[in-house]
C-alpha cells in the first residue's frame, strides 16, 4: 500500500498517475491555497476552523472555491477512510486551474482541488521530554504588503528558505522576524513565550497565520485562568523566557529547551505542561469532531 492517498478533482488515483497540468498557475505561479487537518480517533478535528481558513485565503485571492463546506467534510472523510485506519494528515489544496502563460488569472476557469492524505507524522518523545531546539532566522518574514502571511498559499519559498537554515543548525524550527524586528511565527508553527506566569504570543497585526492550533491554545489559556496577551515580542523576550513552546496542527504543545545556543532553564515548564495537558483534553473531548 503506498504511503500516500491522492485525488484530483475529486477522483482518487494511485499517487503514480496523479497529474496536474503545467499550465495550472498553482504549479507555474503558486497562486493556490491548501489546509491541512488532521484527525482525533479516525474523526475529523477542527474541520470547520480550517474551512473557514481556507475561504478567508480564497477570498483574499479572489479565487471561488469549486464545492461547499459539506462537499469538502465529506471527502476529507473520505481520503481518512481509504487510509490503513491510523491517524491522518489530510491535505486539501485549491489551485486556480489551467490558464494562459500569464500572471493574471482572468484565464483560468475552473479550480482544481487536490487532496493528499498520509499518517499523521509522529514527533519523537524526547522532543515533548527535553524540548526541541529553534532559531531566529535571518530570513524574514513576509510583509503583509506583499504575500501577507494571513492567506495560507502555496507560495511557501519564504518558509522553505527559513527551514532550511534551522536544518544546518540542527534545529527543529526557524522562527522569523518581520521587517521591523519582531517576531512572528515560525516555518509550520505559531510560537508563545512564558514570563512571570503570562503566556505571550504575537499579534496577529505583526505579521503572521491566524493558527488554528494558536486559536485554541488561546482558548485553554482563558480557561485556565492563565494571563494571556497577544502583543509584539522581540528576540531579547525569548532569551527572558521562563518558558517557550510552539504549536501546530501536527505538533499540539511542543516545549521548546534551545533558542540557538541559548538553553531554556524549565523544560518542559510547568505551565507548558497544564496548557499542552488542557489541549490534549480539547483534542480529545469529540466536541470539535466531524
Amino acid at each position: 500500500m503506498s504511503e500516500y492517498v491522492i485525488s484530483v478533482n475529486g477522483r482518487f488515483v494511485p499517487p503514480g498517475e496523479a497529474t496536474v497540468s503545467v499550465l495550472d498557475h498553482g504549479f507555474l505561479f503558486g497562486d493556490s491555497i491548501y489546509e491541512v487537518v488532521r484527525t482525533v480517533n479516525g474523526r475529523l478535528f477542527a474541520a470547520d476552523r480550517h474551512l473557514k481558513r481556507l475561504r478567508n485565503s480564497a477570498d483574499r485571492l479572489e479565487l471561488k472555491l469549486p464545492h461547499d463546506d459539506d462537499w469538502f467534510v465529506q471527502h476529507l472523510r473520505d481520503m481518512q477512510q481509504r487510509r490503513d485506519g491510523s491517524e491522518s494528515y489530510l491535505r486539501v489544496i485549491v489551485t486556480r486551474g489551467e490558464g494562459a502563460l500569464d500572471l493574471h488569472p482572468g484565464t483560468c476557469t475552473c479550480p482544481g482541488v487536490i487532496g493528499i492524505a498520509k499518517a499523521l507524522p509522529r514527533w519523537d518523545d524526547e522532543l515533548y521530554a527535553h524540548g526541541c531546539k529553534i532559531i531566529v532566522a535571518d530570513v524574514r518574514r513576509n510583509p503583509k504588503q506583499a504575500t501577507d502571511p494571513a492567506i495560507k498559499s502555496g507560495n511557501y519559498l519564504n518558509n522553505v528558505l527559513a527551514i532550511m537554515e534551522a536544518r544546518r543548525q540542527g534545529a527543529t524550527e526557524a522562527l522569523m522576524m518581520n521587517v521591523h524586528g519582531f517576531l512572528t511565527e515560525c516555518t509550520t508553527s505559531n510560537v508563545f513565550v512564558v514570563k512571570g506566569g503570562v503566556v505571550k504570543t504575537p499579534a496577529l497585526d505583526q505579521g503572521l497565520l491566524e493558527g488554528v492550533t494558536r486559536g485554541f491554545v488561546l482558548e485553554v489559556c482563558r480557561g485556565l485562568k492563565l494571563p494571556v496577551e497577544e502583543t509584539s515580542l522581540t528576540a531579547d523576550d525569548l532569551h527572558r523566557a521562563d518558558e517557550v513552546f510552539i504549536t501546530s496542527t501536527t505538533r499540539d504543545v511542543m516545549p521548546v529547551g534551545l533558542v540557538g545556543q541559548h538553553k531554556l532553564h524549565s523544560v518542559p515548564g510547568s505551565i507548558t505542561l497544564r496548557i499542552a495537558n488542557a489541549y490534549h483534553d480539547v483534542l480529545h473531548d469529540g466536541r470539535n469532531h466531524q
